[in-house]
This record gives C-alpha cells, structure tokens and sequence, in this order.
C-alpha cells in the first residue's frame, strides 16, 4: 500500500524536494554550470559577433550561436536521462539546477548598503545582478535596477522554470533556462538592440508567453487584481518587451511604486517606458519586494502540490 502511494506521488515527491533544495541548498557559484554555460555563451558572441555586419549575417549567426549549442545539451540530457535508472529523479535534479533564488540575496545585501550610505558597494554587487551600465545610477537608480532585476530574475528562474517543469517535463525547463544563460551572456558583450540577439529575445518571449501571463493572472486574483489590471492595461500592454512588461506591471501595483525607465547600455541610452505612477523606489521599496517574493513562492508551491495531488487522486480512482 506504501508503495503504491509513494509511487502515485513520486512526481510530487521529486518536484518538493527539488524546490526544497533550490531554497535550502546553495551551490557555489564557482563550481555550477550556470557559470559554465554562461561561460560559453560569452564565448561564442565573442567569437561570431561582428557588430558591422550586415543585418542578414547577423541575423543568421546569432541564430545559429544560440540555437545549436543550447539544442545539443538539450539532447544531451534527453538522452542521458532516457538510459538512467531512475529518470524522473534525474529530471528532478534538472530542476533543481534550473532554479535560481540568488538575485534576493545579493538584493538584500544592496538594501543594507544603501540604508548605510555605501552607494559605490552597491553598485559594485548591482553590477553582478544586471547586464546595463551601474557606474553613474544614483541611490533611486540603484533602487529601481534592483528591484527590477530581482522581481524579473525570481520570476523567470523561478516561477516560469517550476511551471515549465509541471506542465511539460525537464527538458523545456531546461531549454528556456539555457535560453535564459545565453541572454545574459551575450547582453555583457553587446547592446540589447543588436540584430545578433533578436531571434533569441523572439524565442524566449515566445517559450514565456504564456506562463507568465498565466502565473500573473493566478497572483493578481488574490493580490491587488484591481491594480494590476489597470497598470496592464496602460502599461504592460505597450512595453517593448510584453511579458516584461506584464511582470513588471503586477509588481510596481503591489509594491506602490514605479518601476522600469530609461537606462544605458555600453554608454547609450534606452528608452524604456516606466510603469507606474506611484512614489519612487527606495530601499524600503526592496525589502518590501522580497516580502512579496516570498509570499507568492509558498502560495504557488501549496497550489502545485495541492493540484498534484488531486491529479495523482483522480488517476487513482480511475
């Protein structure tokens, strides 16, 4: 009878103790492959990136530079993990590589910094967090970057990868987070117009389409929906980058205040639409975020293993 409890909820099993560990254990950066990958990733654009290029080569390389190496590990695990023993556990410990919670810690740190007036540390564990220029952001800048870095980074390395992982197994999570990696990677090395990155930036804005939209509507029922809704519809909608601009919406509605603006980037200025109409981001303002962070982060683990459950229950039945 045991057994076939266990082996009814080994999904649930695996899929807690996954989250469990990304929230309890974490790895050294120095010996992760995220910083491998990211490594790589670098390494290509550095590599095949001529910023004088024609729009067409650009187009094609930087297509190419994403797609083949990301596709290849994609397989790699696939196949890995389709010969293991025991590959469900596998696919759990994917996840459990996937999820990333470590843009909070270094937020929590830069709040401290800026409350004790240490505005060049900050900017200097900022510069670690985001791909934009940090040399001459002023305390609200600061604020506003790192607010925005750790709302988008939670949601994306967190909240989308266990979603992806419920709905469509280890091997999507797995390719969105790489896609993830690449992004960042090749964002250190050239600005976020390049031609070079545009088949990139449409594949992740199509893989992320709907999770977040869909885990923003699930939150906003229960936090401020009124709020939200109208923020989306002013703002969100007309962002250069929609699911961006969906996240973004729902977090300067909870957290009164405005986020987003205008930023550089290899010393040219972007500019970007800012949302909400709020007071401005303060220190108080990330410690606020954090609260929020974690907030959403037990409600959507109690509604995915509560969902899990009823699954495995109605399969049971059956």
């Amino acid at each position: 009878m045991l057994d076939s409890l266990l082996q009814a909820h080994e999904g649930l099993i695996i899929f807690l103790l996954a989250i469990s560990a990304s929230l309890g254990v974490r790895l050294s950066t120095l010996y992760h492959p995220n910083l491998i990958l990211s490594l790589v990733f670098k390494a290509i654009a550095e590599k095949v990136y001529r910023p004088k290029a024609a729009s067409s080569y650009q187009l094609l390389s930087g297509t190419l530079g994403f797609f083949l190496p990301i596709l290849t590990i994609t397989v790699l695990t696939y196949a890995i993990i389709s010969f293991a023993f025991y590959p469900n556990w596998l696919g759990g410990l994917v996840l459990f590589l996937c999820l990333d919670i470590s843009h909070e810690s270094r937020a929590k740190r830069i709040s401290a910094l800026i409350k004790s007036k240490q505005k060049v540390t900050a900017r200097a564990v900022l510069q670690g967090m985001v791909a934009r220029d940090v040399e001459k952001l002023t305390e609200l800048g600061i604020c506003k970057a790192t607010i925005d870095s750790t709302a988008l980074n939670t949601l994306r390395h967190f909240f989308v990868i266990a979603l992806l992982y419920l709905t469509a197994g280890p091997y999507l999570a797995l390719f969105y987070k790489l896609l993830l990696l690449c992004d960042h990677a090749w964002r250190q090395v050239m600005p976020p117009s390049s031609r070079f990155m545009a088949s990139l930036s449409r594949m992740i804005w199509l893989v992320e389409f709907v999770p977040i939209r869909l885990l923003i509507t699930c939150f906003s029922l229960l936090l401020r929906p009124k709020q939200t809704w109208h923020y989306i519809k002013y703002y969100g909608r007309h962002f250069s980058q929609t699911n961006t601009g969906w996240a973004l919406s729902f977090f300067a509605a909870n957290l009164h205040t405005q986020l987003a603006g205008p930023r550089f980037y290899f010393g040219e200025r972007y500019e970007v639409m800012r949302v909400g109409a709020k007071a401005q981001p303060s220190a108080e303002h990330i410690q606020q975020l954090l609260g929020l962070l974690n907030q959403m982060r037990w409600l959507f683990i109690a509604t995915s293993a509560l969902l899990l459950v009823i699954i495995n229950f109605i399969r049971l039945m059956a």
